[in-house]
């Protein structure tokens, strides 16, 4: 509760003159008395909160009371202005609310209390040293003023730091959304992302009878390159494969990785969809054989494709399990493989063909 003090006085009258230094001596030796009587005023007149605080709490009421009394005594003796260490104060009481260490209006009434029992003592120091009325009166001018504008002082910085807090906050969760339906390492849309979308559009598809197909698509020999270099080279080349394949595909494409070396790919909105698929397996599976490099090492990747378009009725479940069944039909031939199936023929073995660039 550090009052401020620059350039604090009591109107046209009162600034004519300024009270005999004595009167801040005098106060000068009630610093700790003011302070002690603040503490007991509020534990008397808000005992929930204060039997709430902490010795933390009590410990910062102290100082800041202490703070701007000295303040005070400055001001009076010297006509020195406000210090660093108490503008510092001021500002500091403001972030205490949002710290959960003591309330606004518990921090306001303090301002106010420090205020009554300073000019009750600066009353009883004026009695007793027969300071002169208007001295007296310039003083408590210089009190009240100071109280005031401590109080919109800490309020601002209380909006100050709320307003931080707030776009922290809202940044945080929105960083938690992003994380629930994105993959952690890619930045992808993950499965529970992807499902989404995928049961959308195929409702889309059912309303306005628009193609769409999927696309599923496994890394070659994936499992060794994590055993043999190591999950850091593992982890780059799954992060350079997300690269290729969204520089692959269309923006209103979705491209997800669903798990491990796993990825999908959404297509909507297909006027020639077997045609559009064929042609995007042919451009992942070159884009992404282009070598990876890693501080230690240069690799040359492949993927497995499965295709499929969709059948009517069929759903989100049913539409990934044909995609996989595809994938795996290509991965069986060898790797960097393509293979496209029609749903609507009986599972069995169909021809796959390698992809040329």
């Amino acid at each position: 509760m550090s009052p401020s003090l620059q350039g604090s006085g009591g109107g046209a009258g009162a600034a004519e003159s300024r009270p005999d230094p004595s009167l801040g001596e005098a106060l000068a030796h009630r610093v700790d008395d003011i302070s002690r009587r603040v503490l007991a005023m509020w534990r008397d007149r808000s005992p929930t909160a204060a039997s709430g605080a902490t010795p933390n709490v009590e410990r910062d009421i102290v100082r800041t009371t202490s703070l701007s009394t000295r303040a005070l005594v400055e001001y009076l003796t010297h006509g020195a202005s406000q210090s660093r260490e108490q503008a510092d104060a001021i500002a500091a009481t403001g972030k205490a609310p949002l710290r959960d260490t003591i309330a606004l209006a518990e921090l306001t009434k303090l301002y106010l209390y420090w205020r009554e029992i300073t000019i009750s003592t600066l009353t009883e120091e004026a009695r007793r040293h027969g300071t002169a009325a208007s001295e007296l009166e310039y003083a408590l001018a210089v009190v009240r003023g100071a109280s005031d504008r401590s109080v919109v002082q800490m309020t601002k910085q209380f909006d100050i730091e709320r307003t931080r807090l707030q776009r922290e906050l809202s940044a945080e969760q929105a960083l938690l959304a992003h994380l629930a339906y994105h993959d952690a390492l890619t930045g992808l849309p993950n499965r529970r992302l992807f499902f989404d979308r995928l049961a959308h559009a195929l409702l889309l598809r059912n309303r306005h009878r628009t193609d769409l197909g999927l696309l599923f698509i496994d890394v070659d020999s994936f499992k060794a390159i994590n055993d043999q270099l190591g999950h850091l080279v593992g982890d780059h080349v799954l992060i350079v494969a997300a690269q290729r394949l969204i520089a692959a595909t269309r923006t209103s494409d979705t491209v997800a990785r669903i798990g491990g070396d796993e990825f999908v790919i959404l297509c909507e909105h297909l006027d020639r969809p077997a045609r559009h698929l064929i042609a995007l397996a042919k451009r992942i599976c070159g884009q992404l054989s282009a070598h990876i490099t890693t501080e230690k090492h240069t690799l040359r990747v492949t993927v497995s494709v499965g295709i499929t378009t969709v059948s009517a009725g069929e759903d989100a479940d049913a539409l990934i399990r044909e995609a996989d069944r595809a994938m795996y039909i290509a991965k069986q031939r060898g790797p960097g493989n393509y293979h496209l199936l029609n749903t609507c023929e009986p599972a069995g073995p169909v021809k796959s063909r390698r992809a040329t660039t």
